[in-house]
């Protein structure tokens, strides 16, 4: 694919662009990675997850019992890394060192057959390290590539990015974990009329977090096990989310059970090569902001 001559284009804003200019990066261009996956096809029918429990309170809710739902955990998990990977692909084109700023966006959508598909698209900006561009302290950098050659992945702003490096460390890539848990609504039915904690929502809400963030580790040691010169020693910017979904049929009807899909993201990070002199001197310490428009 041959690549549109002119300025490179990003999504950074102007305090993000300066503050990685100062330190010898430059944008290469925007990378955009996609992916369209079949989720797998649901049977039977229900509505939106209030009218389900009103059918449920009158014995008519189809039988799905609340857990994992195993085969939608997995397609989530598969599509979210192929919309990476793609967009990973992009960055070694622009001959980046790095993405920084990456956003993952998903759009759920029943299609006929009662096909559940699934739309992601990870997004950042390819940034790679210009000697000449940057500080003469810092021209002897060595490259923040991972050991393999290839760019490293990160959801870090470009202020965070440079505060990681003037702490002692490198972002290797972006993290992720997920998983998707259906929802019984006769379970919901139960409690009409009273005020009580739903024990097996409480429960299974706690393991779908636990299983998204389990997973996300996984798939990192995996990747770049102990002793590996890319092997992460934490995750930073660590953020869960939670989102319900169902696909919608004619009449605002929904096929399936209520599904509630739980995202573990942050990045992964290593620390700089011992004689990189954009570590800091003296490792900076944090400060307390007040916004003052709040």
């Amino acid at each position: 694919m041959m690549r549109r001559p002119g300025p490179a284009l990003s999504d950074l804003s102007v305090t993000e662009f300066l503050t990685l200019s100062r330190a010898g990066f430059l944008p290469r261009g925007l990378v955009i990675g996609a992916s369209v996956y079949n989720a797998g096809t649901f049977t039977g029918e229900s509505r939106g997850f209030f009218e389900a429990i009103s059918a449920a309170f009158a014995g008519q809710a189809p039988n799905y019992p609340t857990g994992e739902a195993v085969q939608l955990s997995q397609a989530m998990r598969d599509a979210r890394a192929l919309a990476i990977h793609n967009m990973h692909v992009r960055a070694a084109e622009f001959g980046a060192d790095g993405v920084v700023g990456v956003r993952l966006n998903v759009e759920h959508h029943q299609w006929r057959g009662g096909n559940q598909v699934a739309k992601f698209l990870a997004l950042g900006t390819a940034i790679s390290f210009d000697p000449y561009h940057a500080p003469a302290e810092f021209r002897q950098s060595p490259p923040l590539r991972l050991a393999n050659g290839e760019p490293f992945t990160s959801t870090l702003s470009g202020q965070d990015f440079v505060a990681l490096l003037r702490a002692g460390y490198r972002p290797v890539a972006v993290a992720t974990g997920t998983c998707v848990y259906q929802l019984d609504v006769r379970d919901a039915a139960r409690y009409v009329g009273y005020n009580a904690e739903m024990v097996s929502y409480t429960q299974a809400f706690l393991d779908a977090r636990e299983l998204a963030m389990a997973r996300l580790q996984y798939d990192l040691f995996r990747e770049w096990p102990a002793g590996h010169p890319d092997c992460p020693v934490g995750t930073v910017g660590m953020r869960v989310s939670e989102v319900t979904y169902g696909g919608r049929g004619s009449g605002r009807r929904y096929q399936g059970p209520p599904i509630v899909e739980f995202s573990a993201l942050g990045t992964a990070i290593a620390p700089l090569a011992p004689n990189d002199p954009r570590r800091a001197a003296q490792r900076p310490k944090p400060l307390t902001v007040v916004p003052l428009d709040r």
